[in-house]
């Protein structure tokens, strides 16, 4: 059953969210979408408490209902990676069910769907946490929030993969490595008399993928390296003596799953070639267990209206979920139907979207309705840790 009305919010609430181009660089437009979502949110659900975060300039909002901490956390990004045209940052229809423009499968649609649950039919114990820095990390959205507060939500909803209705049960973990190398320069017309560092470094990145293989496609769960950045030479008719590169990697998690055997051994055969490797960034990766009780609960929430399970995924990305596993916390991954993140033809399907929007309202209200233990640690706006937060906000003041 299509919900016309339904589908007519969400798509004016995505469109209004990609008109911001929130990339990490622009602080203005960053600043000016989460006031547009303040303002949004209580000007149509005034009852909902508010509070603010600042971590290193990057702003956090936290709704919630009710005067204890959420046990049901709705969690999202704002930001989004740098699209090929401006034009992408204007939503626009590809036909009648599919809306277009940066942000709206990563993730301003799926954030279009839990904004319109606090805003119609939230009850306390619900709660949305907006982060504007997943796309740069995540170490000062959720990393710095879940350090300043101390309680923790019985279970979190974070739609940043599983696309197609698939509920992701785990994700890899990332090693992220500087490699530099030095050569010899000399006269680019005579370079058997340098030794060109920009070869070292590739020659050592391809005897990488002779131990470490690149996969071959999303369930082929292995170890995958990639040369995303490779920099070297001062000027054009010289053989360059320096180079420095990045490495992304992705590892599954199981025995290592710091990545610490994994790392010992890039770094061992890379030295071994002359170049010396520096872990600039490290996310560990994303696991669920599959017979985990919100798992099932969302399952029986889908049999109990009718309709099918969701089926299980494995996805070589990383997302905000690791912070929340780091800490115990269950993670329930999954996202309407949607394609081509950070591409150029990023889209979304509104009858998808609503179908999404609906589970969402279903599965809180049915875990709401039972009496937990409630979250752990202080009632929520009290008792925080000292994080240079900014007070809490009404829509009354």
């Amino acid at each position: 059953m299509v919900d016309a009305q339904l589908i007519e919010r969400l798509a004016m609430i995505t469109g209004q969210l990609v008109q911001f181009p929130t990339v990490a660089e622009n602080t203005q437009e960053i600043e000016h979408c989460v006031d547009w979502v303040r303002t949004h949110v209580l000007t149509r659900a005034s009852r909902l408490h508010v509070r603010p975060y600042l971590s290193h300039g990057r702003p956090s909002l936290l709704f919630s209902a009710g005067d204890q901490p959420p046990r049901v956390l709705l969690c999202g990004h704002l930001d989004v990676v740098e699209a090929q045209r401006q034009r992408d940052f204007a939503a626009y229809e590809l036909d009648e069910v599919h809306l277009a423009g940066r942000g709206t499968a990563d993730m301003k649609g799926p954030i279009a769907a839990m904004i319109d649950v606090m805003e119609t039919e939230a009850q306390p114990g619900l709660g949305l946490l907006l982060t504007t820095d997943e796309e740069s990390g995540g170490e000062d959205g959720v990393g710095a929030f879940l350090r300043t507060v101390d309680w923790r939500p019985d279970v979190v909803v974070l739609p940043d993969g599983g696309a197609n209705m698939r509920l992701v049960v785990e994700q890899k973990g990332i090693l992220r490595l500087k490699i530099s190398a030095t050569g010899e320069a000399a006269h680019g017309s005579r370079p058997w008399l340098g030794i060109n560092a920009i070869d070292r470094l590739y020659q050592g990145y391809h005897a990488l993928l002779t131990t470490y293989p690149i996969p071959t496609g999303e369930e082929d769960w292995r170890v995958s390296i990639t040369l995303s950045q490779l920099n070297g030479g001062i000027t054009l008719n010289s053989v360059p003596w320096y180079a420095e590169g990045i490495l992304d990697i992705r590892y599954p998690g199981g025995e290592d799953p710091h990545g610490a055997k994994l790392l010992a051994d890039i770094t061992r055969r890379l030295q071994r070639r002359d170049i010396q490797t520096d872990l600039i960034f490290q996310a560990l990766p994303f696991q669920m267990h599959p017979d985990a009780l919100p798992i099932a609960q969302l399952q029986k929430v889908l049999r109990d209206q009718g309709h099918p399970a969701l089926p299980l995924a494995r996805e070589a990305g990383a997302s905000d979920a690791r912070y929340f596993s780091a800490e115990g916390v269950p993670v329930l991954m999954f996202q309407p139907e949607c394609a081509d993140w950070h591409g150029a033809h990023e889209h979304i399907n509104l009858t998808s979207l609503a179908y999404f929007r609906r589970i969402l309202g279903n599965f809180t209200r049915a875990t709401l309705s039972h009496k937990g233990s409630g979250s752990r640690g202080s009632r929520v706006h009290t008792r925080e840790r000292s994080s240079g937060n900014v007070p809490e906000n009404r829509a009354a003041e």
